[in-house]
């Protein structure tokens, strides 16, 4: 169930960002990581610059709370990922460069217990 899960709100929160974001996801520790990147479209012809990787982190007790969630009370949690990632995403400078100098530190959104709450 727990792949499945991921799967599904990747389904749900993909769409949010520019069509070419590359996506992957893993389960990290007992949480699970999503992280999100894409090329940015706003570079002179030849530079291949990628944006600020993303990292979405779905704390293990969000993922609980959802799991033992009705199917109403999951489609409710899933318009509130979705405006929640929404609301950062606008706040995000979409046109930074990932640091050159530590290309290893991206902007990390932790989605608790509180951000799926009904």
């Amino acid at each position: 169930m727990t792949e499945d899960l991921l799967d599904h709100w990747i389904r749900i929160i993909k769409p949010l960002f520019p069509a070419n974001a590359w996506v992957g996801s893993r389960l990290s520790g007992s949480d699970y990581l999503i992280q999100i990147d894409w090329k940015r479209d706003n570079v002179p012809q030849g530079q291949n610059k990628r944006s600020k990787k993303i990292e979405i982190i779905i704390k293990e007790e969000s993922i609980d709370d959802y799991l033992s969630k009705n199917r109403d009370e999951r489609t409710l949690s899933d318009i509130k990922i979705k405006q929640w990632i929404s609301e950062r995403y606008d706040n995000f400078s979409r046109y930074q460069d990932a640091d050159a100098s530590n290309p290893a530190s991206p902007d990390r959104w932790r989605i608790s217990r509180g951000v799926l709450s009904l």
